[in-house]
């Protein structure tokens, strides 16, 4: 690092130690956390720990597991890396509201280099020491998707300026999205990736179809054979269903035995022929691999709803098409229903 970078960041080092900002108001001037709603930085701050440093005090060492990263709420952070193996010099020096360490974390490396603090350092640890990332994303999925995005924002910036990070660490990216974005129990694309699917498929089509199916007699399979075996009957369903829909990048699970299907540029025709393709299917599956017997088909209730016709919002046409699912089972099931017939007995 030159005098002259050196010089500037001791000066800039003195301007921030006169303020004393609220932690709030610095985490939303981060790079990271800028776009976090006030409700994210309150479930970022439960999540971490603050620690206080003196000047000189060693934060970590090259080589040390990266369990945490830090964002600095007062003082500097001196990243500092071995010149020859014997004398350590300072590569870079991060501020207030910035992050250090957060690379390491995610590909799970051992440091790569040393930090120490100058003059009175106070950080914010995130997880803390009692979690881990997989744990809060397993008991916090939406919350934690709000994290991840910041924090794969964050890191595009920096692909911006050094050009080499996706290559070094496409896999992460992808197993990052993967516990976000998909359902645990049957491999499909889960709640959150639909609804921001649907927001981003309305922005860029003039119309777009939208298909939710719900299994009728789901509680009678459930009672009659255990949670254990209705847990196996939705992977199995699927696992069959992507002979039904093409694009399984486009089928997603809702919540429990519900699932969507999204159709851009679908007319109204297409959606109704779509909607008893994927009922009659699923009503001619052989259920014998998972329940053993044939006595049993499936009965399949579907709420369509389509863009701009019955609207222009993900929320109204999602709460619109899942209350037709329920309004198909009310009424005996194996239905396939638009907005305008829920009037019609």
């Amino acid at each position: 690092m030159s005098a002259m970078i050196l010089l500037a960041n001791n000066i800039i080092y003195k301007y921030y130690s006169y303020m004393n900002a609220d932690i709030n108001k610095l985490l939303r001037s981060s790079k990271m956390f800028s776009d976090f709603h006030p409700a994210d930085i309150a479930i970022m701050k439960s999540l971490s720990e603050e620690y206080d440093y003196a000047d000189g005090e060693t934060v970590f060492q090259a080589g040390d597991s990266s369990s945490q990263f830090f964002i600095i709420l007062e003082g500097v952070i001196a990243i500092r890396s071995l010149e020859n193996k014997t004398h350590q010099v300072d590569i870079a020096r991060y501020l207030a509201g910035d992050c250090v360490g957060e690379l390491d974390f995610f590909t799970k490396e051992p440091r790569s280099a040393s930090a120490v603090a100058i003059g009175a350092t106070k950080l914010l640890a995130f997880p803390h020491t009692n979690s881990s990332l997989s744990d809060i994303i397993q008991k916090l999925p939406q919350a934690s998707a709000h994290l991840i995005h910041g924090f794969l924002a964050h890191f595009s910036s920096r692909i911006r300026k050094a050009n080499t990070f996706v290559k070094s660490n496409s896999l992460l990216v992808r197993e990052l999205k993967k516990q976000v974005y998909v359902d645990k129990l049957t491999g499909l694309l889960n709640r959150i990736n639909f609804e921001e699917s649907l927001k981003s498929i309305l922005d860029k089509n003039a119309v777009v179809g939208l298909l939710m199916y719900k299994v009728d007699n789901f509680k009678r399979i459930n009672d009659e054979y255990g949670h254990e075996i209705g847990d196996k009957m939705l992977q199995y369903i699927a696992e069959n269903l992507s002979s039904a829909v093409p694009d399984t990048e486009l089928l997603f699970r809702y919540a429990g035995n519900e699932n969507a299907v999204i159709l851009p540029e679908a007319s109204r025709n297409t959606l109704w022929d779509s909607g008893m393709q994927i009922g009659n299917f699923l009503r001619k599956l052989d259920l014998t691999p998972v329940l053993g017997e044939t006595n049993i088909a499936l009965s399949i209730s579907v709420g369509l709803t389509l863009s701009p016709d019955h609207g222009n919002e993900a929320k109204n046409l999602i709460e619109s098409a899942h209350a037709l699912t329920l309004e198909g089972r009310r009424r005996g099931g194996n239905l396939t229903l638009f907005p305008e017939d829920s009037d019609k007995l």
